[in-house]
């Protein structure tokens, strides 16, 4: 894993954190793009994200991507769930155990979202139309399927397996449909779809 964090003391923080894991190994960087380091998950927080667009600097490189929200406050909440992300973490949170099971989670193709930050979106969404009225008549037959499997809360590799294609394939239909419906991440897209009754939820007896 790689920890990208420019406040040292944070940065140390996180060290130490994932040293408590031993199937972990974690390497540490003051900024975006300071080495080339091989790694299957970064970290990164809400303040760095902000210092290194600011300097615009790709982020495209790191992915796949946790964020760690610094606070709840509206504005932390936004810089992190604006970015496309594979999961999210609220610092007052962040432990060994929630960062081992984030980790799990990402690895196997889950978001991990916290429930206050699934609560934000909902509530922005309801709020202020963070993505246009949903149309689903453009979509291919296979993004269709992908959107739906999205709703059950599948993972990627769940997906792959049913639908009879890759990881690399789900993970590109999954980003074309954030493309198209200008959503951050896939709780986002799910949560507008469901609201809007142009999905309906699954049936928990099916």
């Amino acid at each position: 894993m790689l920890i990208v964090e420019e406040q040292e003391v944070i940065r140390r923080g996180l060290l130490a954190i994932t040293d408590a894991i031993p199937e972990v190994c974690a390497s540490a960087v003051a900024e975006v793009g300071a080495g080339d380091v091989d790694t299957d998950v970064t970290l990164i927080s809400t303040a760095t994200l902000t210092i290194a667009e600011r300097a615009g600097v790709s982020l495209e490189r790191l992915r796949p991507v946790i964020v760690i929200a610094s606070a709840m406050q509206p504005g932390s909440l936004d810089v992190a769930t604006s970015r496309r992300a594979n999961g999210y973490l609220l610092q007052r949170d962040l432990t060994s155990g929630s960062l081992r099971d984030a980790l799990a989670q990402v690895l196997h193709g889950r978001l991990v979202i916290p429930e206050p930050i699934a609560a934000y979106l909902l509530d922005r969404a309801r709020g202020h139309g963070v993505i246009p009225p949903p149309r689903l008549e453009h979509l291919s037959a296979r993004e269709t399927e992908v959107l739906n499997m999205l709703v059950t809360g599948a993972s990627n590799k769940e997906i792959a397996s049913r639908l009879g294609i890759s990881i690399h394939g789900v993970k590109r239909h999954v980003s074309t449909l954030l493309n198209q419906f200008h959503s951050p991440n896939r709780v986002h897209l799910v949560s507008h779809l469901l609201r809007s009754g142009v999905l309906s939820s699954p049936d928990p007896g099916a």
